[in-house]
């Protein structure tokens, strides 16, 4: 049995917390329905009570105009998460074709970035799940759409390399590391997960790179003196470029 919720997004701008900030989509102000099973509507109106943080897409993200996806930022107790719904329009109506729920931390507004990751010419999504290194290192979930599915592809070990870019250049994702240097991390999706197979590493006067070998051993290949005191971030490690 189903059940019709009627969501009018302009009542939806609220916060369970003080000097919260809440994202909406360019669809706010709009009245969607969306058809939900019992246990759905329970669920979701569960969550609205809890949310910190909230943010809603159903025009860029996936199949454009045929996707939406709604991301809670949930604090429950002493247990912070987020929660994300991919809906998908059959006969006008939103229908949940795929949910995950990751962990989150309360501090972090999750600055929900939604662009193609992959080069498939659909949208995914990025957030921020925490930071560390002073806030230099920004700790981030990626959350690809799957064309063959059309679910959730959550690139579950994305929150081991912060500030992450799509890499045009290279087809690839990079990674910007800042520690008592900073390493620029070049990497690969394969399956649910980030291949990492090279890296530019700037510390002690120095700009190295080391990559990964076909026995899979990290081999350093070049190493060249450096005096600038700019931290820099690369494009790419053959030959060695800045962004």
């Amino acid at each position: 049995m189903k059940k019709k919720l009627v969501i009018i997004l302009s009542f939806l701008i609220f916060s369970c917390k003080k000097d919260t900030e809440i994202t909406h989509s360019k669809s706010n102000f709009q009245e969607i329905e969306i058809t939900h099973s019992k246990s759905n509507f329970q669920e979701i109106e569960a969550l609205i009570s809890d949310t910190i943080e909230r943010f809603t897409d159903s025009i860029n993200f996936g199949i454009k105009t045929k996707n939406k996806i709604d991301i809670f930022h949930i604090e429950e107790s002493q247990n912070t998460f987020v929660k994300i719904y991919l809906y998908e329009k059959n006969n006008s109506k939103w229908k949940i074709k795929d949910s995950l729920k990751v962990e989150g931390d309360k501090v972090n507004i999750l600055n929900t970035e939604i662009s193609d990751f992959n080069n498939d010419k659909l949208n995914d999504i990025i957030f921020t799940s925490g930071t560390s290194a002073r806030g230099g290192n920004n700790v981030q979930t990626l959350i690809l759409y799957k064309k063959d599915t059309k679910k959730l592809n959550w690139i579950k070990n994305s929150d081991y390399f912060p500030n992450l870019m799509y890499n045009e250049k290279l087809d690839c994702i990079d990674s910007f590391i800042l520690t008592g240097g900073n390493t620029t991390c070049f990497l690969k999706i394969k399956n649910d997960s980030l291949f990492h197979f090279a890296s530019v590493d700037q510390r002690d006067n120095k700009i190295s790179v080391e990559i990964l070998d076909e026995n899979g051993k990290w081999k350093k290949t070049q190493s060249v003196e450096d005096n600038s005191e700019d931290f820099k971030r690369f494009i790419d490690f053959s030959p060695i470029e800045e962004r």
